[in-house]
């Protein structure tokens, strides 16, 4: 992840950024890409099967066998 953020982009794709983790790490993980992500203002991809970090996002878009299905955007509080 340092490496992709050293030429300061505008969008990071991360993909699975917890998987083979215990959930103490993976939070931790996901609080640093929260937290990198405000600290560069960079747009953040985020492909994931972990529905519980829904709620963390400003959009979903959903696949199905390759097919986008569905595109949920979070209500601005």
């Amino acid at each position: 992840m340092a490496r992709a953020l050293m030429n300061d982009p505008t969008v990071l794709v991360v993909a699975e950024p917890t998987s083979a983790l215990d959930q103490e790490r993976g939070s931790r993980i996901l609080e640093l890409i929260l937290r990198l992500t405000v600290e560069h203002d960079t747009a953040t991809v985020l492909v994931t099967h972990v529905r519980r970090l829904l709620p963390l996002t400003d959009s979903v878009h959903t696949l199905v066998d390759g097919t986008l299905t569905t595109t949920r955007h979070a209500v601005a509080a």
